[in-house]
């Protein structure tokens, strides 16, 4: 037992951290990039931690590493400790009551781009000090692990420490070009869209599960062209490729584009905003939340907004 206290404490938190940050991302180089560093720097911290295990954590394989069960076990450990040393790192390293500072913010690209970016220019000329970073991704970032302070998701997070407000929702439907539908006519119920070509995901379900709900049997191989990118998918229908979902409040003024199918496709998601819990103590967390906040509750606010704290 005393060799065993002597070897965690002796053990290096860095190599602990490389660990659980390729666990987390995968790969050594999604790895790498995460903590900036290089990839053989990062290979070399997992040697060195494997060497002082004395046991292997993952298999190399030529499609990469494969984790071991030793290193399943030990994973769930070193996460807890990299949440708390970043917890540590935030507390350590800001002045809570300043409005100035870094704000990570994560949201899908189109609203990043086309909702967020004009927020953040009206927020930068009253608070000039706070420096923004904007996460465009699809994913669902991890708040309390720090991948992001502040997320604009379409679902409510399912970790009940964060800080969460409904601010509104968004609306899809189908729609085409109107030269797509002069060569191949115009669908007049879910039926015909059989004999179209459709815009669509690649990997991700979510169009997939919305199409079933609205009786339509599709799958990946259904869609003429895939991409998981929504503006990849809206720069299709712009372009005549097909018929694909989009977010009604980006093309509703485009007289380009028809919407098809209104009475049978529409489909509505809520807006949530949602934040780490420091955002109750530190003042330039609170200004860009409010500033999220009402920005998107003047686009997309409804009646059926609440309010949600964990």
């Amino acid at each position: 037992m005393e060799a065993m206290t002597d070897f965690a404490h002796s053990l290096d938190w860095s190599l602990l951290r490389a660990f659980a940050s390729v666990m987390r991302h995968g790969s050594l180089s999604a790895a790498a990039r995460a903590l900036n560093l290089t990839q053989p720097t990062l290979g070399r911290q997992i040697r060195a931690l494997e060497d002082q295990l004395g046991e292997a954590l993952f298999d190399r394989l030529p499609s990469g590493l494969r984790a071991t069960q030793r290193a399943l076990g030990l994973f769930e450990h070193a996460e807890t400790l990299d949440l708390a040393a970043a917890k540590l790192s935030a507390a350590l390293s800001e002045d809570l009551d300043a409005p100035s500072g870094t704000v990570r913010l994560s949201s899908a690209e189109i609203f990043g781009t086309r909702v967020l970016v004009p927020i953040l220019a009206d927020l930068a000329l009253e608070h000039p000090e706070i420096q923004v970073e904007l996460s465009v991704t699809n994913a669902v970032e991890n708040l309390l692990r720090r991948d992001a302070d502040i997320a604009v998701r379409m679902a409510r997070p399912d970790q009940e420490e964060l800080i969460a407000q409904r601010i509104g929702q968004v609306e899809i439907g189908m729609y085409a070009s109107r030269e797509y539908l002069a060569r191949h006519g115009t669908p007049q119920d879910i039926g015909d869209l059989r004999t179209h070509r459709l815009i669509g995901p690649d990997q991700d379900q979510t169009a997939i599960r919305v199409m079933e709900k609205r009786g339509m049997l599709v799958n990946q191989r259904t869609f003429a062209f895939r991409s998981d990118s929504r503006m990849a998918q809206e720069a299709a229908v712009r372009s005549g490729l097909g018929i694909g979902p989009i977010r009604c409040f980006e093309v509703d003024q485009d007289a380009g584009l028809v919407r098809v199918l209104e009475d049978s496709f529409s489909e509505r998601f809520p807006i949530w905003v949602t934040a780490h819990p420091d955002m109750r103590h530190a003042r330039r967390l609170r200004v860009v939340y409010d500033a999220v906040v009402n920005g998107f509750k003047g686009k997309f606010g409804d009646a059926g907004g609440r309010k949600a704290t964990g």
